[in-house]
């Protein structure tokens, strides 16, 4: 066992170091590595526990994708999300089962069992994604759709595997009124489920006074929901994701439900959280967790290639992979086309399809004594495989030779009015100040920097018209300093080389000069990320002080 865990710990360490100084995907590297070294070491301690290892690595994966998402931007994008990933997948299935029916490809098989071949091929891997996506400057909306589409397109097609798609191969007769009242039953039972241990998780944290406790808790919220709701035949990445989801819901409102709650006092709502400190520290602990629980989940997918089996089946592989693609081609470019953005995000979106190791745990889940096994088995993995491989390949590449008119997307998200990329990097006439764009860039060179030379910057935040702004930027931003815009109405002012002991005569002085606005300070912590310095800038505004200082 403790050489297993030291061949992993060196898979991690060579894979990140080649993906720091190449660029290449963390995934493609580990899953060479893995199976290369499988030829040298005994690793079949993973290939025989592959299911049970995939179960015990997903709620570690889905913390840190979860509190990732704004609840803010998922609840206003929630008819795109519902779409991508309920009603695309529905339809994605149907049309991958009728073609392959009626055009006899697959002669052996019924349409229950195309169903059970093709429905684990619609759960897609968000942690793939997202490690792609944060190598780009990408429009936060196609982030939100790519990665929301991820994490829940994966509770629809375990709920269509399990509910559906299973007792029909089996041969059981399903009414749509049963069918209607387990999917709408299994859903709700999940998402009390979640709510009940996101509170019980909140409360605990919250009253937690050791950092360990506190990590405990988060793990085992995330644990507990999953395992109750998979024992109660409920889904447990819905739970998961929905404790998580009110986990990070109830320490953003803490405070805010004085007036509007009279329960509030007994639910320990009504006051604000002591432990938002803590929070922020497990976010970014929580990633680590995750990077390694997702190199474990490849590095057990790597053990279980079989080359052989994937040489036999390759036609079949081939063709559900061709098919699968081309369908969610067509899915995305109907939904593309519909909210109106710019055409070519359908070809990122498609390309975003990789599947991951909770369409093996579907396929693998089938009895020893299923017909097929093999067959799926084999063809699940070369999907997974492909797609991998293939749309990683792709996805960088495109979005490589993309960036300019990604750029010019994410200024229209902005309402910056460009014609040309050159554009974006001037400042803004009347300021001076550098758009939200740029802005952001100079943000994660700096957090790159200080991060490197474990050096501290701060970035003071405030409210103020052009002509405000204007003033500010003459007279106030000192040589070596970064003026620039957080959205339409908000100015920040980054500071390298500054701690907060620096800053407090200059905040006062700074308020003065937008006319005793309120000010929002963030001072750069190590390991924080770029969203994590935004959480805490607009997390400063809605404190009553006038001045508001979060680390």
């Amino acid at each position: 066992m403790l050489e297993i865990f030291s061949i992993l710990l060196t898979l991690i360490l060579i894979s990140k170091y080649i993906e720091d100084r190449t660029k290449v995907s963390f995934v493609l590297i580990i899953i060479v590595l893995a199976y290369v070294s499988s030829s040298f070491f005994n690793l079949s301690l993973l290939k025989e526990n592959f299911h049970s290892i995939i179960y015990l690595m997903l709620p570690i994966i889905l913390i840190p994708d979860v509190l990732g998402l704004s609840s803010n931007e998922l609840k206003e994008n929630k008819s795109s999300i519902f779409f991508l990933s309920v009603i695309a997948v529905f339809a994605s299935i149907a049309l991958a089962v009728g073609i392959s029916y009626f055009s006899n490809y697959f002669e052996t098989l019924s349409l229950a069992y195309l169903l059970l071949l093709f429905t684990p091929l619609m759960a897609t891997d968000v942690v793939s994604v997202g490690a792609i996506f944060t190598k780009f400057n990408l429009p936060s909306h196609l982030k939100l759709y790519a990665e929301g589409e991820s994490l829940f397109n994966d509770i629809t097609a375990m709920v269509l595997f399990f509910f559906i798609a299973l007792p029909l191969a089996h041969g059981d007769d399903i009414l749509i009124s049963s069918l209607m009242t387990l999917t709408l039953s299994t859903v709700f039972f999940s998402l009390v489920l979640g709510l009940g241990f996101g509170f019980l998780g909140y409360f605990t944290f919250n009253n937690s006074r050791d950092n360990l406790e506190e990590f405990i808790t988060v793990y085992l919220m995330a644990s507990f929901s999953f395992l109750l709701a998979e024992h109660f035949k409920l889904s447990g990445i819905l739970s998961v994701i929905v404790s998580v989801i009110a986990f990070k819901y109830f320490f953003n409102q803490a405070g805010h439900y004085k007036k509007r709650n009279i329960f509030a006092a007994y639910l320990h709502l009504n006051k604000k959280s002591n432990a938002t400190l803590s929070l922020r520290a497990y976010i970014k602990e929580s990633h680590y967790l995750g990077f390694f629980a997702n190199a474990v989940i490849f590095t057990s997918i790597a053990t279980v290639i079989d080359l052989e089996l994937l040489f036999r089946y390759k036609y079949e592989i081939l063709y559900v992979f061709v098919l699968t693609t081309a369908i969610r081609y067509l899915m995305m470019f109907l939904f593309i086309n519909y909210k109106k953005h710019p055409l070519h995000w359908t070809n990122i979106l498609t390309l975003s399809g990789m599947k991951g190791g909770l369409a093996l745990i579907m396929v693998i889940s089938l009895g020893d004594d299923f017909l097929y096994k093999e067959m799926f088995v084999t063809t699940t993995l070369g999907v997974v495989i492909l797609s991998i491989f293939v749309n990683t390949f792709f996805l960088m590449l495109y979005l490589h030779f993309n960036k300019e008119h990604l750029l010019l997307d994410k200024a229209d998200e902005h309402h910056i009015a460009i014609s040309d990329v050159k554009e974006i990097f001037q400042k803004e006439p009347l300021t001076k100040a550098y758009n939200e764009i740029i802005f952001e860039d100079l943000i994660e060179n700096e957090i790159e920097r200080a991060s490197r030379y474990n050096q501290q910057f701060v970035i003071v935040a405030f409210h103020a018209t052009s002509t405000t702004a204007h003033a500010v930027g003459s007279s106030m931003v000192r040589k070596g300093d970064y003026f620039g815009k957080l959205d339409a109405y908000t100015y920040a002012i980054l500071m390298p080389h500054t701690s907060l002991e620096d800053i407090l005569g200059f905040s006062q002085r700074l308020e003065l000069a937008t006319n005793n606005a309120s000010l929002s300070i963030a001072q750069y912590m190590p390991n924080d990320t770029k969203e994590l310095i935004y959480e805490k800038l607009f997390s400063g505004f809605a404190h009553k002080n006038k001045i508001a200082i979060e680390i």
